[in-house]
């Protein structure tokens, strides 16, 4: 795998990303465990750069993600989530800082990468 660093992070982030919005049903039916498999699987391969977002199937890839990503070591993987869409109606969008805030919660939480609404600040 090549890696590349990103902007003035230090952080090696791989070319190629995982992106998660299958894990979400956005693409059709899927196997959660298959989708499992397939993040430990690019992980595996060196892939450490993945992406989501709470649109992609309501919640339910970040869901699936954050199952995956328990039995792998936080060390191993960056992650992207995005904010302010969170349906497909003008009213499911919010780019407000308050619901931003509460949305960088909720995400964290459904990944498993935090248990209370606490923010974590760490650099990786």
């Amino acid at each position: 795998m090549k890696y590349r660093v990103l902007g003035k992070t230090g952080w090696k982030v791989s070319v190629l990303g995982f992106g998660a919005a299958p894990l979400g049903g956005t693409h059709g039916a899927f196997s959660e465990k298959e989708g499992v498999r397939a993040v430990h699987a690019a992980v595996d391969l060196g892939i450490n750069f993945i992406d989501v977002a709470p649109y992609y199937g309501l919640t339910m890839a970040e869901t699936v993600l954050g199952k995956a990503l328990k039995d792998i070591s936080r060390e191993k993987f960056y992650l992207a989530t995005k904010v302010g869409r969170y349906g497909s109606e003008d009213k499911d969008f919010d780019f407000s800082a308050e619901r931003v805030t509460r949305s960088v919660d909720e995400s964290l939480k459904r990944l498993r990468l935090i248990e209370s609404s606490a923010h974590p600040r760490q650099s990786t």
